[in-house]
């Protein structure tokens, strides 16, 4: 990245070198975050169309809840989602809350998804010093 944290392409033998996933002055400033939310929505538009037409009530509430959590099961194996486990990764809120009988009336189902997303290493510090005359590296 440059002074702001802009991305840099560089070129090398005929090959491009990418640095940087960060953005400047946008709400979810990583790049690589960005993607994956977007990701995530498209496979849910395009997966999730069952539910169109069925019945609205408490029971499809729940099938949709062990849905998303089934799909998130390898999205948090393979460390895109983190957190001590997967209810601490995503959290999942569709309910009598967010589903109300109106909104039910409505034709409307509410499904609200927090995710944990993976962050990236953005600065590597490595410190070398030399030991003092009455220090030990045993620990």
């Amino acid at each position: 990245l440059d002074a702001a944290g802009i991305n840099m392409i560089k070129f090398k033998d005929g090959n491009f070198i990418l640095w940087g996933d960060e953005n400047v002055g946008n709400e979810r400033r990583f790049k690589h975050k960005r993607e994956y939310l977007s990701h995530i929505e498209n496979v849910f538009l395009e997966n999730f169309d069952f539910i169109i037409f069925s019945i609205n009530d408490e029971q499809s509430d729940k099938l949709l809840e062990s849905t998303f959590r089934a799909f998130f099961i390898p999205e948090f194996a393979k460390r895109a989602i983190r957190g001590t486990d997967l209810d601490d990764a995503v959290q999942i809120k569709i309910d009598a809350e967010n589903n109300t009988d109106l909104t039910r009336s409505l034709g409307q189902k509410n499904a609200e998804i927090r995710l944990r997303i993976a962050d990236t290493t953005k600065q590597f510090i490595i410190t070398v010093s030399e030991l003092g005359v009455t220090e030990s590296v045993a620990a």
